[in-house]
């Protein structure tokens, strides 16, 4: 009943964030505006917005368990459409994955929309140049050299994304890492510790992290007790169980990594790069996971990120002004 709930209540999010989308390429499919040169950039705009927000509607469901407090019984995470999305994305080849990444999307979005502005700037300039007024220009042109710019657009996007997405990651979480994370919840984070002890259900597991946590409070963290001390488990059974423990991307295991970086380093890690730096492991190439984490700033650094899309936007922007200004000198 509750997974009903939650498709009908997507649904109704998706037709209320679409339904002005679809009254505006209902405006542009009119015989008025039908072969504008215009219009098949704002069809197309409109549509990938209509699809972003369906991907990130399915997004959000997937992990509602992770973002919000739920339990396993109320969450919306099993609904079908999420279980096929789930299925696509863990089983569809990599070339195919970036299609259904909402990120696509609204990359290809900004850059379509850079193409557009542009090309109306250069229109612009030439209509200035041969002093053609504006009310005798025939804005009706074929629409082929469109759809090569708006496929240009999507080839750009796709590739981004791909680059982004599927060619580095890291092969599993290190196991050094883990160890690391563990000793320091045992120094200094005792709550978290023990959310993270009531995570683990498998008792052999479980058994082996009480009786090291055990060893390390009773000799002070001293690191040759650990390696030395091997009656229920050693180091390195120890280091395994962390690291698969660790690699779960669920709602309680991410909130104790952010908790560990926000403490060790100050800042607070979005729920995307928990995931790309220690969850993901499905790509073209992956690394070793010392390698990787040692070059993770530089192949995904977050300012390059957040920055690409306004760098692109404003280079436009910049590039059309100055067009303008170099016309209305001219004239």
């Amino acid at each position: 009943m509750f997974l009903v709930s939650c498709t009908i209540f997507g649904i109704f999010l998706f037709i209320l964030g679409t339904f002005g989308n679809g009254l505006c390429i209902l405006v542009f499919l009119r015989k008025k505006f039908r072969y504008r040169m215009i219009t098949p950039f704002f069809i197309v705009l409109l549509l990938a917005e209509s699809i972003y927000l369906l991907f990130r509607l399915i997004k959000l469901f997937w992990y509602s368990q992770t973002l919000f407090q739920l339990s396993k019984h109320s969450d919306c995470s099993n609904t079908f459409v999420v279980r096929v999305y789930r299925h696509a994305t863990q089983t569809w080849p990599q070339l195919l994955v970036p299609l259904i990444h909402s990120e696509t999307y609204i990359r290809f979005s900004l850059i379509l929309m850079c193409i557009v502005t542009v090309q109306r700037t250069t229109l612009i300039t030439r209509s200035l140049k041969r002093l053609v007024l504006p009310a005798s220009y025939n804005d009706t042109h074929s629409h082929k050299w469109k759809f090569l710019l708006i496929l240009l657009a999507f080839t750009i996007a796709y590739l981004f994304e791909f680059a982004g997405l599927t060619l580095f990651c890291s092969k599993s979480i290190d196991p050094d890492t883990s160890y690391e994370w563990f000793v320091y919840m045992g120094k200094n984070m005792e709550n978290s510790t023990q959310s993270f002890i009531d995570s683990m259900t498998d008792q052999p597991d479980l058994k082996c992290v009480n009786h090291m946590l055990t060893t390390f409070q009773n000799q002070s963290y001293n690191e040759s007790s650990i390696i030395n001390n091997n009656e229920i488990c050693t180091k390195e059974q120890l280091m395994n169980i962390l690291s698969n423990h660790f690699d779960q991307h669920e709602r309680s295991i991410v909130k104790i990594i952010r908790r560990i970086l926000m403490n060790q380093t100050g800042d607070i890690p979005s729920l995307n790069e928990v995931r790309r730096k220690f969850h993901f492991h499905e790509c073209v190439f992956p690394q070793e996971p010392n390698f990787f984490l040692r070059h993770y700033n530089f192949m995904y650094n977050r300012i390059i990120g957040f920055n690409r899309r306004t760098l692109l936007l404003g280079k436009t922007i910049f590039l059309s002004s100055i067009r303008k200004d170099y016309v209305d000198y001219r004239i």
